[in-house]
């Protein structure tokens, strides 16, 4: 016998499925739209999984669309110039992993990998020099230079060095992005030597 489905907001048995479209952000894709049924209380007219059985089929369309989105990842990291066999040297991969990973055979903690990659391809060379200490000081000094390099316009730079300590300022617009969150403090950036 089938269980009969319950409203969990008005305990009501007129309970209906209904067939929606969710969008989902997956990162460096598009966003895919995901057709997926839900429950329907005619009574109230509240819609969700009330049940517990539909989020399965749902959280299982996502994995599929997120490992969907690695063969596009690899995609650009190449037309950005890397190889395949840096990337799989780098990070002392098996031999041919990014080509299971083009055909969309990856896990999730492969996908994150890439996705930090996709973010960040400075972060190979880190790992070429075995994360040595000053391959991770150079990562950390000169990323923001590069991020702010390519999203600021009317730049200037200061430099000011001395035998205790670096510091280096940024000034310039920001046409496109908003970081209202970043306080001026926070723009100013200082290393000191660690004795």
């Amino acid at each position: 016998m089938e269980r009969k489905i319950v409203c969990p907001f008005c305990d009501s048995e007129d309970v209906g499925k209904i067939n929606i479209e969710e969008s989902f952000h997956i990162p460096f894709c598009e966003d895919a739209t995901i057709p997926h049924e839900n429950f329907r209380c005619n009574n109230c007219e509240e819609e969700g999984d009330f049940d517990n059985t539909l989020d399965r089929s749902l959280t299982k369309a996502i994995n599929e669309a997120n490992a969907a989105s690695a063969p596009k990842i690899i995609e650009s990291l190449v037309n950005d110039g890397m190889t395949m066999t840096y990337l799989e040297k780098a990070l002392r991969l098996p031999f041919r992993t990014t080509a299971r990973w083009k055909r969309g055979r990856i896990s999730c903690s492969s996908l994150a990998l890439l996705r930090l990659v996709r973010f960040s391809p400075a972060l190979l060379q880190v790992a070429v020099d075995n994360f040595s200490e000053t391959a991770q000081a150079k990562y950390h000094i000169t990323q923001p230079y590069y991020f702010f390099d390519r999203h600021t316009t009317n730049r200037t730079y200061s430099l000011v060095l001395d035998n205790e300590s670096i510091e280096l300022a940024y000034q310039g617009e920001i046409p496109n992005l908003h970081l209202q969150s970043i306080s001026p403090s926070e723009q100013h950036l200082k290393w000191e030597p660690v004795l």
